[in-house]
């Protein structure tokens, strides 16, 4: 007993700690206490994998950045390189003569001994190395894809065979329940079957949270969910809890707690004052 108090001790911490993380990561000053849902049924109905895009992953996007850089910065070189033609204008005085004279010159630099040739090269090679590098990151985010697509796939066959066996271990206790009350077996077999039935279903929890880890990654690679798993997301989202000191609001709305504008309230109770209320 008193390690099954200390597991469910440590998964309440590891629950803070998820919000924790969740409001540091979506900016919100209040954090959030609570879900008014479960997420492991979001995905009761798998949502639409799609085909394998690596163009949708953050970190081929990344190397594809990269390359471009290195595309510019060469051609920022090979510029470079191009003699600058520089020209001037301007008046002078003559105090001699006592005339204005009119001055003009062109300046062009001969690149005879520096034509930039070393800097050329460098950026040349990192662009090189930018391609391949974006090339590794297109392989290897096809491959996550595909591995994460395979999981997923996994995960949802895992889930149904787990749903099996708890309704398997259901009419199972439920038989030995109708025995034993029928005085037909004894105690021990109705508590046999009762523990099977908590075993099973620990097992399909188990099933779902992988699946949802399975998704989670999957989303991840993919960098943005489909529009069908948006829309099917957004209409079954479970909506989060903020911490709240106000009662009446608290009961208006599940999601959220709006603190009065004192701005918009001074504007109410100027546009009210000095009338009178008619009864």
């Amino acid at each position: 007993m008193q390690a099954l108090r200390a597991d469910l001790d440590l998964a309440r911490a590891n629950y803070t700690a998820a919000l924790a993380r969740l409001s540091a990561l979506s900016g919100v000053t209040q954090p959030y206490t609570g879900l008014s849902g479960s997420v492991l049924a979001l995905f009761d109905t798998p949502p639409a994998v799609g085909p394998v895009d690596p163009g949708r992953s953050t970190i081929y996007r990344t190397a594809l950045a990269e390359r471009e850089a290195a595309n510019q910065r060469l051609a920022y070189e090979r510029k470079r390189a191009i003699p600058d033609i520089t020209g001037s204008l301007g008046v002078r005085r003559l105090e001699r003569e006592g005339a204005t004279a009119l001055v003009a010159g062109v300046s062009v630099p001969l690149p005879l001994f520096d034509s930039n040739r070393g800097n050329i090269a460098a950026a040349r090679a990192e662009l090189a190395g930018a391609s391949a590098r974006a090339e590794v990151a297109r392989t290897e985010a096809e491959t996550e894809l595909r591995g994460a697509i395979a999981q997923a796939e996994a995960s949802e066959a895992r889930v149904r065979a787990a749903q099996a066996s708890l309704a398997t271990a259901q009419e199972g206790y439920r038989l030995a329940r109708i025995a034993y009350e029928g005085g037909k077996s004894p105690l021990i077999e109705l508590l046999t079957a009762r523990h099977n039935l908590g075993a099973a279903r620990g097992v399909v929890l188990d099933a779902q949270a992988a699946r949802f880890a399975t998704h989670a990654i999957l989303a991840r690679l993919r960098a943005a969910p489909s529009p069908e798993t948006r829309s099917n997301d957004l209409r079954k989202e479970p909506a989060l809890r903020r911490s709240c000191h106000c009662a009446c609001c608290c009961r208006r709305s599940r999601l959220q707690h709006r603190p009065p504008d004192p701005a918009r309230s001074a504007r109410t109770r100027s546009r009210f004052k000095g009338r009178s209320v008619k009864r």
